[in-house]
């Protein structure tokens, strides 16, 4: 009885693991399917940097709505397209509390979103802003919530446009940006 349960044993530590050949065959498919998904991979970071990228203004404008309204104040967001001097501060956008109504960032007013850059192979290919009540441009490249919420330059005019981000595969996606302060995305 007992060399039968010793017999089995041994068979079954010796058929236990891998071998050789399963190891490095099972490597081989591994390193295939790497290979292969590498350029689908490459090809997708893009887009998805994009609608990442999108997706993050649109939520930041919310929050600068919502932050207008509660506490009564102006806020702006600010883009700095790609073509932007100084270039540092280029392909960026900024949120702040304009607190003297001026549209111009003072020292010391408050950063709601401190400067953010663009991720990786996306641009901000235009920002392009105008008065909604005689449609010309604004000549800015920021727009904002007046104390209601709404999207409002100084006292009555309102401010209406769009933002256009860019990816390495020409993909445009577009923010447009209403007088009533929505933000809505427009993807091809």
């Amino acid at each position: 009885m007992y060399w039968r349960t010793a017999s089995k044993r041994r068979c079954f530590l010796k058929n236990r693991g891998f071998t050789t050949v399963e190891l490095v065959v099972t490597v081989g498919v591994m390193v295939t399917l790497a290979a292969i998904s590498v350029p689908i991979f490459k090809n997708f970071s893009p887009s998805y940097n994009s609608k990442l990228a999108v997706r993050d203004i649109v939520s930041q404008m919310q929050l600068a709505r919502v932050h207008a309204i509660k506490n009564r104040v102006t806020t702006v967001v600010a883009f700095y397209p790609k073509t932007f001097s100084p270039a540092d501060q280029a392909n960026s956008y900024l949120i702040y509390e304009d607190t003297n109504d001026n549209w111009i960032q003072d020292a010391g007013e408050n950063h709601l979103v401190p400067r953010t850059y663009m991720p990786a192979q996306v641009t901000i290919s235009s920002a392009t802003f105008t008065d909604n009540l005689s449609g010309q441009s604004t000549d800015t490249t920021s727009c904002g919530f007046d104390s209601q919420g709404t999207a409002a330059r100084t006292g009555a005019v309102y401010v209406i446009g769009n933002v256009a981000l860019k990816n390495n595969n020409n993909q445009t996606r577009t923010i447009n940006f209403n007088a009533t302060g929505k933000a809505r995305i427009s993807m091809p």
